[in-house]
C-alpha cells in the first residue's frame, strides 16, 4: 500500500523494486569504486587505513566487528567521506518548493517551483570548500 493505503499497482511494485534493488546498488558501487579509486592514488592515505584497520583487528577476527567499532577509524571514515564529496553517487536532488522563498538581491522563487540541487556543485565550490580539489 502506498501512503495513503491505496493498494499499489504491479506496476508501482516494480518501480519500487527497481529503486531500491538496481538505484541503491549502483550508488554503493559507485561510491565504493571511487573510494578504492582514490585510495590506490594515495597509498600513503590508504596505508593509514590499512593500519586502522589492523588495530581494531588486532585481538579479534573480522567477522567480531561490530557497529560501534566504526568509532574507532576515524581516518577511514574521513577518507570515506571525501571521496564521497569529490565524486557523490547522486550528483543532484530536485525539490519543489511548498512556500515562496525569498532570495537576495530582491529575486523570489515562487511556491510550486521545482528546484534543482546541485550536491557536486556545492562538493566542489570553492566558497563552500576551500581548495575543493584537494
Amino acid at each position: 500500500q502506498d501512503e495513503d493505503g491505496s493498494d499499489l499497482s504491479d506496476e508501482d511494485i516494480s518501480a519500487e523494486a527497481d529503486t531500491f534493488m538496481f538505484k541503491g546498488h549502483d550508488t554503493t558501487a559507485s561510491g565504493l569504486a571511487w573510494l578504492l579509486y582514490n585510495l590506490a592514488r594515495h597509498p600513503e592515505h590508504q596505508e593509514r587505513c590499512r593500519q586502522e584497520v589492523r588495530e581494531l583487528l588486532e585481538d579479534r577476527e573480522a567477522e567480531e566487528i561490530e557497529w560501534g567499532d566504526l568509532s574507532r577509524l576515524p581516518f577511514t571514515t574521513m577518507c570515506i567521506k571525501e571521496s564521497l564529496r569529490l565524486h557523490p553517487p547522486v550528483t543532484a536532488v530536485s525539490r519543489r518548493c511548498t512556500k515562496d522563498v525569498a532570495l537576495p538581491q530582491g529575486h523570489t522563487v515562487p511556491s510550486g517551483t521545482t528546484c534543482l540541487l546541485s550536491i557536486y556543485g556545492t562538493h566542489h565550490n570553492p566558497s563552500v570548500w576551500p581548495e575543493p580539489q584537494v
